[in-house]
């Protein structure tokens, strides 16, 4: 008797280098549901990663700043590179944990940042401990899914330390300092714009910027003729609404009855309301957490609905 064919999901990202290590692949392969569904991968963006602006910071010192907000892995991966060049620069130098004079490390700042990915990249790299901004407690349990909950975390939690005002009058009267926010060219205003709004002081400093790849159309044409199981209905998953507003295009074009009855997925509420907003395209699944985990059970739990 035939086994049942798995139903296919096709990721709107760059997978990691080696599958075995890739958490999507891990959730989505685990024993009991290797059978159940098929993941293929439609990478969509690039990045090109540029820390000349934070690197001077790094040297400066953390003493002026009252957070490292993050909202990508790509984010912290700027951040790693520019410690990696700070530290490269510093080669040599006693006390090269700390910068610019400062009796603090970086490692004393706290981070705040949506979901995981972030904080388990940062976790994972290669640098000094001292580089490494700590979690406030709340992002531990349960971490903000979207900019909404991550600005009213911010907001909710107290200076740190003692603050005075500096010469140029940075920092609010509540007595927090600065935030240093590592973004991308297509990093959303939500957040900092609440920030802002609160009173709160936001530095914005780039530290990548995505581009489209070459050849998704041609990707995705060759995932769907070499896959027998794509000739079913599943999953189109997307992670951000910069990589929808390239694909979702290409799916209501030429080949758009081919995927006519397949379910979307989002990833967090950011991307569900670009996709139902700016794209008329209707969401069937949204991630309760932006991970991997989080991606299959809202797969599981709609899959499930529907029977």
């Amino acid at each position: 008797m035939p086994g049942r064919t798995p139903t296919p999901v096709i990721l709107f990202k760059t997978p990691n280098s080696s599958l075995a290590d890739d958490p999507y692949h891990a959730a989505l392969s685990r024993p009991g549901l290797s059978s159940q569904y098929q993941p293929h991968w439609v990478p969509v963006l690039q990045e090109t990663y540029s820390i000349d602006e934070l690197v001077p910071f790094l040297e400066d010192g953390p003493i002026q700043w009252e957070g490292i907000i993050v909202t990508s892995r790509r984010g912290m991966e700027g951040w790693v590179r520019a410690v990696q060049a700070h530290l490269a620069q510093q080669s040599g130098h006693k006390g090269k944990g700390r910068a610019g004079g400062s009796e603090e490390n970086w490692s004393d700042l706290p981070l705040f940042s949506v979901g995981q990915a972030s904080t388990e990249h940062l976790a994972a790299a290669d640098i000094s401990p001292a580089f490494k901004p700590t979690c406030v407690p709340e992002m531990l349990g349960t971490p903000p899914k979207s900019a909404g909950p991550l600005s009213d975390l911010i907001l909710n939690t107290p200076p740190r330390g003692q603050w005075k005002e500096t010469k140029n009058g940075n920092g609010d009267k509540k007595g927090h300092r600065p935030y240093l926010f590592l973004c991308g060219d297509k990093s959303l205003e939500e957040m900092p714009a609440t920030l802002r709004a609160a009173g709160r002081t936001v530095k914005d400093i780039l530290v990548y910027t995505t581009s489209p790849r070459l050849g998704i159309a041609e990707t995705l044409s060759s995932v769907s003729q070499s896959s027998p199981e794509l000739g079913s209905k599943g999953w189109l998953c997307f992670f951000s609404p910069s990589s929808a507003a390239i694909v979702v295009p290409l799916l209501k074009g030429e080949e758009s009855k081919r995927w006519q009855g397949w379910r979307v997925f989002a990833i967090g509420d950011t991307t569900r309301r670009s996709l139902i907003e700016d794209m008329r395209v209707e969401v069937h699944a949204v991630a309760d957490r932006p991970n991997a985990e989080g991606t299959l059970q809202a797969i599981l739990s709609a899959d499930e609905e529907s029977k």
